[in-house]
Order: structure tokens, then sequence, then C-alpha cells
């Protein structure tokens, strides 16, 4: 596929026609729905960072609709064979996509895909945020962000940045990270970032940017320091860590995981769907697993307008970092 000029206005406009009454005929529909069990397609295999998120979300749409949401697993090619597979399923809201920021925001400038992520979708609701962390060895001199950023400058492509292999989001936010900061380092590819924390935990490598689930294990031991965190806000389950803007305003990169439909759902679904994911926030239930996970609430993202306004946001920022990095599409 070529890469797409994507417009700000087109994931703002309405799915469903104008601005119109919906007809009677939808709104019974939407009365009557859910009518059977609803299949929630996921694009990676279970036991995952984007499998937990849409457990959680099954387990509490389940309860709350009183109908079964069943996860279909559907792993392979950065996500893009279940994005392909959920935009031809029907859009009658029985069928859903549970879907991570690299399906929807990067898969055009990243892969060569057989959908289209913005006409083929509705955006329903966001559900959970993962920042990362920009760790490096306990050893390292480095105490702080600054003095990371300032030895970077000062040494020109001394530095490394351990990443989980191109394209992937430990890649792509080091990359910005680096980008934003001016330093020229040496970006090292690891098969997973497994291999990568255990070589940035080392020392064979000067820093690494991991997710915070991912990151949690291994901060026992004392033996990884956190510089600093991507999201706007520190996170309060690592206090006294602070954020890259705060010494680079604006700055943010963040995984999501967000409820999608195929384009088409009735409206009257869509808006349901999106006050029950805002209503699971407040479930103590909910709250603790996100917690315990290092999953952070994306409240404010529960209407398609929204939540579209942040997928137009990432694609605004990563389409140039990703073309300044030439990373083709594979």
């Amino acid at each position: 596929m070529k890469r797409r000029s994507f417009l700000r206005n087109s994931l703002l406009l309405p799915t469903l026609g104008g601005a119109g009454l919906v007809s009677t005929a939808v709104r019974a529909q939407a009365q009557a729905w859910p009518e059977r069990a609803i299949t929630l397609v996921v694009p990676y295999p279970a036991g995952g960072n984007t499998d937990f998120v849409a457990r959680m979300t099954a387990d509490y749409l389940g309860r709350a609709l009183g109908k079964p949401v069943v996860v279909d697993n559907r792993a392979g090619a950065g996500g893009t064979i279940a994005a392909a597979l959920a935009a031809k399923m029907p859009a009658d809201g029985h069928s859903l996509f549970l879907a991570s920021i690299a399906q929807i925001s990067l898969a055009p400038f990243l892969y060569k895909i057989r959908y289209d992520p913005i006409k083929d979708f509705q955006p329903i609701a966001n559900v959970a945020g993962n920042p990362q962390v920009l760790v490096v060895p306990m050893a390292s001199p480095h105490k702080t962000l600054k003095q990371f950023v300032d030895y970077g400058l000062a040494n020109k492509g001394a530095l490394s940045m351990a990443h989980a292999g191109t394209g992937s989001m430990s890649f792509l936010a080091g990359a910005a990270f680096l980008k934003r900061a001016g330093i020229e380092a040496v970006m090292v590819p690891y098969k997973g970032g497994a291999a990568a924390i255990s070589d940035t935990t080392s020392g064979q490598t000067d820093a690494y940017t991991a997710n915070i689930s991912e990151i949690l294990p291994h901060l026992q031991g004392n033996r990884l320091r956190m510089l600093a965190v991507t999201s706007p806000q520190p996170v309060a389950m690592l206090p006294g860590v602070p954020t890259i803007a705060s010494m680079f305003p604006g700055f943010q990169t963040e995984t999501w995981n967000g409820l999608l439909a195929p384009a088409g759902i009735p409206a009257p679904i869509a808006e349901r769907l999106g006050a029950l994911v805002s209503t699971m926030f407040s479930d103590e239930g909910v709250q603790t697993r996100m917690a315990t996970a290092g999953l952070i609430a994306q409240t404010g993202q529960q209407t398609s307008k929204d939540f579209g306004r942040r997928i137009q946001n990432d694609i605004d920022l990563w389409r140039p970092i990703i073309k300044s990095i030439d990373v083709k599409p594979e």
C-alpha cells in the first residue's frame, strides 16, 4: 500500500452520514444490541500487554452488557493481520478490535498493509496507555536526565541506545527522544525487549527506552536507574521520576490500546460502548489490575471524536520521525 496522506478532518467526521437524526431502525437496532456474544479481535498473542488490556476490557463489558465478550487472538505481521481481519467484519457491534498504536497510527509508515486504518475503522474509546521509561545501568555516571543529555551533546556518537528491533516502540521512542534532544547516538538492535534490557542492565549499552509494564520486573535489586518517563505528566507509581517533557516541553511518546469497530457501526452502539469504557475506569477491580500492570487509564478519550483526535496527533507525531530515520515499509 502506498503511504496515504492522512487528513485531520477525516478522523473527526462521523462514519454514519451527516449530522441528521439517526433513523428509527438504527435506534431500534442499538436498543436490541447485543443480541449474542461479541468477538473482540486482539492483534497479539495471549499473555502480552495488549492481551491483558483486552481481557480486562472484555471481562468488564461482558458483565455490563450481560453477554460474553470473547477474545480472539490473531497474531502476526506487527498486528496487521488482525487489523485486516477486523476491518472486514460486520459493523453491527458484535465484532470489535482492541488495537494498539502500532496497527492504527504507525502501520502505514512501517508495513505494506491491506486496510486503511482511518477509513476502515471507527474509533470507539481509548482504554489504556503505557508510557516508556528511559533507563540506564545503575553503574552509569548519568544520574539525571540533564546529565545524560549534556554528555550526549558534548560527546557525539559516544552513547548507545538499545532497542527491541527497528520499528518497535522502544526503537521509535528512543529515536524520537534523541532527535528532540539533538543527540547523536548508536542505536543497537536486539531481538526483543528482554535481551535489550539484559545488556543495558549489564552496561553493554548505555540506555534503553522501555514500557513501564516491561520494566517493572527489572527494577528490583537496583540494577537499573530510571531517568525520565515519556508521558506528559509524572507517573504516580514511579514517584520522583521526572518527565522528558519537563526538559523538552510537549514531548510525549506512549503506546496505547483502544477499542475500535469496523466503519459503519451504528452511532448509538458506539456511544454506549464509549460510555461503558469510561465507567470501567471507576471500577475498583479494574483500577487495581491497571495499576499492577503499570497501565494508565486514558480518560477523556471515550468518544469517537476525542479518540480520533488522539490517533491523528500520533500520526502527526510519528510520520516525520519515521521519515527522518528512514524506516521503509516492509
